[in-house]
């Protein structure tokens, strides 16, 4: 029988077997090892003969060059058809990727040969997807754009070299502050730019680049105040996003019915209300002050019942659109009594719709549950409402059955 103490010793070697790996990687990061990695999920598949890429990554407004940039190698054929094997499809195995050193260099190994388009990308600099998306925006041919980017072309066992610009992006802060003049913290702040296209419209050659670190959202600190950098330079309508419907747990929350409350700058809830701030290459704005008053703002509450005295309306969406502005949107849910309440609803003209909605509630994050009884759902609704400077309870709403079905 193996005594206490070895059966201790027994232990201790297993853990040191498990440790000692990691002790020797963390002694050669202090001793200065390369910090560079190229992502395993981008690695050629093994047995592929592959080639390196190394390069420098420079600032346009300094020519220094800078440290801890992220670049990718992004494949031309995942670009130009990325039909030919998923996200960053192609036989080229899609992106290889590294980080730049303390001196602004960068070594990416195991790339697999073929043609690649370099880009990088560093907190306060833009990323070339950000400066190619204004860019189509303004009417800039994609192709073109696209095959301006720095190339490297890559053979089995060589090394290629590549160097990389970029540019500073611009800055865009302020404060956000409550009506009583205390900051609003913890906010999400976030740059729109109104000429911009939806993603869903954005060329497939510019939505195929990396994102990079080119961020457009940022949240508030302590003090209300925000900072956003790396613009690319455009014209930008600054708004602040407040939750603002309160769900009970995850059933409440069913189908991602979440509403918020979207605040521009100066402190306006209408998007075609907002101020637009130019920001340019290198520019530091400082001036972006946003006022929320949530003393303006009211509730909609309300009953669903079915047309079928039979029946109750247990489950559902409700939306309440601004009739002049389609951009102020806010979303509840109807509970399983059939009731509603929407807060934070701006004064003014709304359509409110109710879709979705079914004699089976909402139970849990997995939906309704088991039960066999069969369920009904109803026709959608839409009806004008007035929200004026007070709140508007008291909505009552009737819906026809559809069907029923197990």
């Amino acid at each position: 029988m193996m005594s206490s103490t070895a059966r201790v010793s027994l232990r201790f070697a297993q853990h040191l077997v498990l440790i000692l790996p990691l002790l020797a990687a963390a002694n050669l990061s202090a001793q200065g090892a390369p910090m560079v990695q190229v992502q395993p999920a981008n690695s050629a598949p093994a047995g592929t003969v592959t080639g390196t890429v190394t390069g420098t990554v420079y600032a346009q407004d300094t020519r220094r060059p800078i440290r801890f940039a992220q670049v990718q190698l992004v494949s031309v054929t995942s670009v130009t058809n990325p039909s030919g094997g998923g996200r960053f499809g192609g036989s080229n195995f899609g992106a290889s990727g590294a980080r730049t050193e303390v001196d602004g260099t960068f070594t990416a190994t195991n790339v697999a040969p073929g043609d690649y388009y370099v880009t990088a990308s560093a907190l306060g600099y833009v990323s070339e997807r950000a400066l190619l998306t204004v860019a189509a925006a303004n009417g800039a041919d994609p192709a073109q754009l696209v095959a301006a980017l720095p190339t490297v072309h890559v053979d089995a066992g060589t090394a290629n070299s590549v160097a990389v610009t970029l540019q500073r992006g611009g800055t865009v802060g302020g404060k956000l502050l409550w009506e009583d003049g205390s900051p609003a913290a913890g906010i999400s702040i976030t740059a729109v730019n109104p000429a911009a296209p939806p993603g869903s419209q954005i060329s497939p050659l510019i939505l195929a680049l990396p994102q990079g670190s080119f961020g457009l959202s940022t949240t508030t600190d302590d003090r209300g105040e925000f900072r956003i950098a790396g613009l690319p330079g455009s014209d930008y309508q600054i708004q602040a996003l407040l939750p603002a419907s309160r769900q009970n747990g995850f059933g409440a929350a069913r189908g991602g019915v979440v509403s918020v409350l979207r605040v521009y700058a100066p402190g306006v809830f209408r998007k075609s209300a907002a101020k637009s701030y130019t920001v340019r290459a290198g520019d530091e704005r400082t001036d972006v002050r946003i006022v929320i008053d949530l003393r303006s703002l009211r509730t909609v509450s309300g009953q669903v019942n079915s047309s079928d005295a039979t029946q109750n309306v247990a489950s559902g969406g409700v939306t309440i659109t601004d009739a002049s502005d389609s951009s102020l949107v806010l979303r509840g849910t109807i509970a399983a009594d059939g009731s509603f309440n929407v807060r934070y609803v701006p004064p003014g003209n709304y359509v409110l719709a109710i879709n979705g909605a079914s004699t089976r509630a909402s139970v849990g994050f997995r939906g309704g549950g088991t039960s066999t009884e069969p369920v009904v759902s109803f026709q959608p609704l839409s009806q004008p409402i007035v929200v004026t400077d007070t709140d508007l309870s008291g909505f009552t709403a009737s819906l026809v059955p559809v069907q029923a079905q197990h």
